[in-house]
């Protein structure tokens, strides 16, 4: 898959998000999603990371 692929592919996703208001939990799933990967990803000397609280 090309870049180009890839960046239209996101576009339309993020387009579709929008006019459909799932914006907000588009965002918040991505970064659980990125904060579980910090967490896979850490040292064991690492301190614990900063979650972000769910209201």
């Amino acid at each position: 898959m090309g870049i180009q692929k890839l960046i239209s592919l996101s576009v339309t996703l993020a387009v579709l998000a929008v006019s459909t208001g799932q914006l907000p939990k588009v965002l918040k799933a991505v970064r659980i999603a990125q904060l579980q990967l910090i967490k896979d990803s850490q040292a064991s000397k690492w301190g614990t990371p900063l979650l972000l609280s769910s209201r």
